[in-house]
């Protein structure tokens, strides 16, 4: 049976797109304000040649880590997106069992990276499934949304050992942020070395704000043409 003219022109289109692995460890089913700047991206990404691959976490992961459900959320996006999902190796269960037993805060302390985001295995248990997917689908462009922040960590390994570009975009900015609480000023000052080293490392870092951008190339975190500002809609 033959496709229908409108479908082989799509198929041709994606053809000759430059194809981006997407990683978003916030996108539907999950639902809040993280999702969206990573969904609209998603949804519209084909109209300026790129294809976007979804590299994220699975159904199982979002629903153990968020009562925030939305699968209509998915309806937004073309049906022929490839998403790609993998589990979160969040140590959120184990955290919350510390904060139980009434050890949190002595974890928190020891170890923070592990504390302030759950989310940071994910980044080295993917990493060769992410590997696999940019030489099965000639991936030019690896975009990673955060926060959280730790998927850089994925992007800057990828960047060092394939071929592709790394593009980071921030919805947020961390240790300047009010919504980040550290244990001491130790710890504070141990994630602006953590920011320093990460942040220059993009080919190209995305922003929302320009009192952002101001900020970072006030600190000299990357240099004035590495850094962009793309507001989001509403």
């Amino acid at each position: 049976m033959l496709n229908p003219p409108q479908e082989d022109n799509q198929i041709q289109q994606q053809k000759t797109m430059t194809n981006v692995l997407f990683v978003a460890y916030q996108f539907p089913p999950r639902s809040g304000a993280g999702v969206h700047r990573s969904l609209n991206f998603v949804k519209y990404l084909r109209q300026y040649g790129y294809n976007p691959i979804v590299f994220t976490i699975d159904e199982k992961s979002i629903r153990r880590e968020t009562n925030q459900i939305d699968p209509k959320l998915l309806d937004q996006i073309p049906s022929d997106i490839q998403i790609e999902r993998s589990p979160s190796y969040s140590i959120g269960p184990a955290a919350k069992w510390l904060q139980k037993v009434h050890l949190h805060r002595f974890f928190w302390v020891l170890v923070p990276p592990f504390c302030w985001e759950w989310s940071m295995p994910w980044s080295f248990f993917t990493y060769f499934k992410a590997k696999k997917l940019i030489k099965k689908h000639d991936i030019k462009v690896v975009y990673t949304s955060s926060g959280p922040f730790s998927p850089m960590m994925l992007g800057y390994l990828l960047q060092k050992t394939t071929p592709v570009k790394w593009v980071a975009d921030l919805r947020d900015p961390f240790t300047d942020a009010y919504m980040w609480i550290f244990p001491t000023k130790l710890h504070w000052g141990i994630s602006r070395l953590w920011e320093r080293f990460f942040f220059s490392k993009p080919d190209k870092l995305i922003v929302n704000t320009e009192s952002v951008r101001e900020l970072y190339l006030q600190r000299k975190l990357i240099p004035a043409h590495k850094i962009v500002t793309l507001t989001s809609g509403f």
